[in-house]
């Protein structure tokens, strides 16, 4: 599918659409360049088609889900850090952060994180109905490690503060990326009191040296207000 094919499915015109992102440090990819990296995002066995449609020319792609039951939702593939879990609830809400300033081509997008839509801050009756659909597809004992890891994140910011609790059990998944994620939502997002000592011990269980880092050497005390220093007082 060409790019000007995708985005009128959204109803996205293609020539302010083109300049916004070009002022932007931003360009649609082309049709070569899409058929490209869906064959690279093919070695991921994500089992939910992903069409990439925005690079910032650093190797950095914007994608969204063509499929159930993440059908419509935006993820930021940064090569340095990937990860596929959804960030916009859609390509118009990701398309109007650009274009307000509040996402940029710097391919450190994770410093945005506040002004991502996930994870999600408030119960939505949408992301309810989507997080059943993820936890009944979690139930085929053959999914690959890829998907279940895109599951289990995307279950994770979809769930609403007020049901924050219902994540606590994946500090301690078996799977590494799970418990990095769930430190990542509990710790480094939202700062979250009442469970520090096991996010604390379950931080120990991650072997990532960049997160290790962060913690470590003072970076995210900072930017988080003591919450991570605090953990290892």
């Amino acid at each position: 599918m060409k790019p000007q094919e995708f985005l009128a499915k959204y109803n996205i015109d293609l020539n302010k659409t083109t300049s916004l992102l070009s002022q932007k440090g931003f360009r649609l990819l082309s049709e070569d360049e899409i058929n490209e990296t869906k064959e690279w995002l093919a070695n991921y066995k994500l089992g939910i088609d992903l069409f990439p449609i925005i690079t910032n020319d650093e190797s950095d792609f914007i994608a969204v889900y063509t499929e159930e039951p993440l059908l419509d939702k935006v993820a930021l593939l940064q090569h340095s850090n990937l990860d596929f879990t959804p960030k916009f609830k859609n390509i118009n809400n990701l398309i109007n952060h650009i274009k307000n300033g509040i996402i940029n081509h710097d391919n450190n997008w994770e410093s945005f994180d506040n002004h991502f839509d996930y994870p999600n801050h408030t119960n939505n009756q949408q992301e309810k109905l989507i997080i059943e659909k993820l936890k009944k597809n979690l139930e085929n004992k053959d999914i690959s490690s890829d998907r279940y890891e895109l599951l289990t994140s995307a279950i994770m910011v979809f769930t609403p503060y007020e049901k924050i609790e219902n994540i606590y059990p994946y500090l301690d998944d078996k799977d590494v990326f799970v418990r990095q994620k769930c430190v990542s939502i509990l710790g480094d997002f939202y700062r979250h009191e009442p469970i520090k000592e096991k996010i604390r011990k379950t931080l120990k269980t991650i072997n990532n040296e960049m997160l290790a880092k962060q913690v470590y050497d003072g970076s995210l005390v900072e930017t988080k207000k003591g919450f991570w220093k605090s953990l290892f007082n």
